[in-house]
């Protein structure tokens, strides 16, 4: 079985209930996640083998937060233990016009304080056929930067295939650097990138045109990044917090494949649909590489699916995955 690694920090969510504002709030929900984690996850309720490699201090919550993990089958074992706290984000779930808010704790995190050589990825990666990281690792400090060109050297030495969420998070780019100083050597080494327009000058430091299409973007993207072989997008039409028209992207062998486009409306819990979107991606490059528009149909109809689940994580299978491709959209109860 082809097994895939991600790596990233678990964090722990708080969310205000009820769509409440925080000054409302005097209780929170409490969800485990983060975009790794949740790609890890995503993927093995579709079947994949998948680990996830982090770093989380010893105490109880850490193993709350991996036992949710080993109840959905993701395996942990590569997992470090030190430091002294787990990162945390607020959410404030917006609706209709009000947007949703973000407010992060993640300073001094066990994950925040990793440095190179303190894992040893040639053990980690030797049986891997995938490797998945994101943008928001390398926005949390210089030395993760360092940790990821650390795995991402090793990776593209041992031939594995390589993917990442651009994922970009204005609130955590706060050491000095600019994403575009630091994101553009560690997109050298990746095979599938997931981000859009607005990422290119950015993050990639690639400058765009003010009406320049997705296909002439994504092949200035190819020609700056030769080993891209795959680049994949979504597109929110009509958008509110509570709903929108939602439709994903994929260009591949020089072609823009378009899912169908789906009516989204009284959303759910939208964080997490863009990791749930990746996780679609991952599983079709790694079940039919040469079908494309299998590949944006099955990760858009995740991504969708993820929008009716609270929390960070897609806990849809792959037979719902599957239904809702073949335009069973609900409606009625399974019994």
């Amino acid at each position: 079985m082809k097994k895939t690694i991600t790596f990233g920090e678990l964090l722990v969510r708080l969310n205000a209930p009820d769509h409440r504002r925080f000054i409302q709030s005097t209780s929170f929900e409490v969800h485990y996640g983060g975009s790794e984690a949740n790609v890890a996850l995503s993927l093995r309720k579709f079947g994949v083998d998948a680990s996830f490699v982090s770093r989380l201090p010893d105490n109880e919550i850490a193993e709350s937060a991996l036992s949710f993990l080993h109840q959905h089958g993701v395996d942990t074992e590569a997992t470090l233990f030190g430091g002294s706290r787990m990162g945390l984000y607020y959410l404030e779930k917006g609706a209709l016009l009000r947007a949703s808010k973000v407010i992060y704790d993640r300073a001094h995190s066990s994950f925040s304080e990793l440095k190179p050589g303190m894992i040893n990825w040639k053990a980690i990666l030797k049986d891997a056929h995938h490797f998945h990281w994101s943008g928001i690792t390398p926005a949390l400090s210089y030395s993760l930067a360092a940790v990821c060109e650390e795995a991402l050297k090793v990776a593209s030495d041992m031939g594995i295939l390589v993917s990442v969420d651009l994922n970009f998070r204005a609130n955590l780019w706060k050491y000095g650097k600019r994403p575009s100083e630091v994101m553009p050597q560690l997109l050298a080494y990746c095979d599938v990138v997931l981000g859009g327009k607005d990422d290119s000058e950015l993050i990639l430091g690639i400058p765009v045109e003010k009406d320049e299409d997705l296909k002439s973007v994504f092949k200035k993207w190819k020609i700056r990044f030769p080993k891209l072989k795959s680049i994949a997008s979504t597109v929110r039409n009509e958008a509110t917090a509570s709903g929108y028209l939602w439709q994903g992207v994929l260009w591949q062998n020089e072609r823009l494949y378009t899912s169908s486009q789906y009516a989204l409306t009284n959303i759910v819990d939208r964080v997490g649909a863009g990791d749930a979107y990746m996780a679609g991606i991952v599983y079709g490059l790694l079940q039919h590489s040469e079908d494309a528009q299998r590949t944006v149909d099955f990760a858009t109809a995740a991504a969708s699916l993820k929008h009716t689940i609270p929390g960070d994580v897609n806990l849809a299978s792959l037979n719902e995955v599957l239904n809702v491709m073949k335009g069973d959209n609900g409606g009625r109860i399974l019994r």
